[in-house]
């Protein structure tokens, strides 16, 4: 569900105004996370430390109206809630997308998601929801702890899904660091927005209050 954004009321609209025809409006920014709790909880639980990643990303994304702002059918709109599409590796090293449907609670995301992901294993396409723009796009480069990211595009101003990538955790003094890029459009929101995210995702991971 949506409803059209009142953007004259917006105290950001002469921003909006600023940015939204640039060739290139898109912005990204990289940080480490602190994963340490996630991933000893996701190894007591045998949970997938990618999933709980995603669910918990997603839940701080949810809670931020401007991660939530698209343009559609060349209105501005802002949605109740959007979802996830992920990359996935394929056997021949290829890879395709997958659809991931919110939970309410981490456990049941990470029941869905694992058969989410043998499902679309199996389809191995990347024509998946595609008619939305309800989502935010993920990728997950689990082999390089990466200090910089750039994604491929398409030069289309009217694309606003945010777009999100985990890396390779390491170490560092005693924790376990994720580098996590967000790269956004500048007439949606602004980095006070992207580092708002940051320190929810990060709040979410840290103080981790889940029932089975």
């Amino acid at each position: 569900m949506y409803q059209e954004f009142e953007l004259n009321n917006w105290n950001r609209r002469s921003i909006y105004e600023f940015f939204k025809d640039y060739e290139d409006p898109f912005f990204n920014l990289r940080a480490n996370l602190d994963v340490t709790e996630l991933y000893r909880f996701c190894k007591t639980k045998n949970l997938s430390f990618s999933l709980a990643g995603l669910f918990f990303s997603q839940s701080a994304v949810n809670s931020m109206p401007e991660f939530r702002v698209r343009y559609l059918h060349a209105r501005l709109v802002q949605f109740d809630q959007v979802e996830a599409t992920q990359t996935i590796l394929n056997s021949d090293e290829t890879f395709s997308f997958c659809y991931f449907a919110n939970q309410p609670i981490l456990f049941e995301y990470d029941r869905a998601g694992r058969i989410a992901r043998e499902k679309y294993l199996g389809l191995k396409t990347l024509d998946v929801q595609n008619d939305r723009v309800d989502l935010i796009y993920y990728s997950v480069i689990p082999w390089v702890s990466f200090t910089s990211f750039k994604h491929a595009g398409l030069h289309n101003n009217r694309q606003t899904v945010p777009r999100v990538v985990f890396g390779k955790t390491f170490d560092q003094n005693s924790r376990s660091l994720m580098p996590v890029s967000v790269e956004v459009h500048h007439a949606m929101m602004d980095g006070v927005h992207v580092g708002k995210y940051y320190t929810r995702f990060q709040e979410l991971i840290s103080t981790m209050d889940v029932t089975e």
